[in-house]
């Protein structure tokens, strides 16, 4: 049996939100009908939950905030990802290949976000973004090629392995350790 889950509070008015489903936010979206979903009554914000389950996929948005979020994914974080099987540095034989390097590059995206906003992996997430982060987000991958994220990544790697290969500190005899 799973743990039930609070409601989430509103960031914008500070209301406790109920749990719905997607015939109420979207009732010309029959596809969307069984989705669950949290909204406010205060001000109409609403968030998504996990497939399955009532976990909510990030925090509620109203209308400006989810057209930033729209936005960010759509225009940035996305094409980065989802093209990378196509950025110069892979042969994928196959369609389940394309499918792994996106995967991967996905979480590369991701983690770069997260350095270049100073926060933690956990932490980044456009579903978890306010709009401040949604517009740092937006300044931090300006201009990035999948190219450049995939050198950083793997520059990250070596720097990690170097780091673990190095031996520890022997002090020498006869001098202070």
């Amino acid at each position: 049996m799973t743990a039930a889950v609070t409601p989430p509070t509103c960031s914008t008015c500070q209301k406790l939100s109920r749990l719905t489903d997607g015939r109420e936010i979207y009732p010309g979206r029959s596809d969307l009908h069984a989705n669950r979903i949290y909204v406010c009554d205060g001000c109409g914000a609403y968030v998504g939950c996990h497939e399955g389950s009532d976990r909510p996929l990030g925090t509620l948005a109203g209308p400006q905030l989810r057209a930033a979020r729209i936005k960010l994914h759509e225009r940035m974080v996305d094409p980065l990802w989802r093209f990378a099987d196509r950025c110069g540095a892979y042969e994928p034989e196959s369609e389940a290949a394309r499918e792994k390097i996106r995967r991967a590059a996905r979480v590369r995206v991701y983690s770069f976000l997260a350095d270049r906003m100073g926060l933690s992996r956990d932490e980044t997430h456009v579903s978890m973004f306010d709009l401040e982060q949604c517009r740092d987000a937006w300044r931090a991958l300006q201009g990035v090629t999948y190219p450049e994220i995939r050198a950083w990544a793997h520059a990250r790697r070596h720097a990690a392995k170097s780091k673990q290969k190095r031996p520890a500190a022997v002090p020498i005899e006869g001098t202070a350790a």
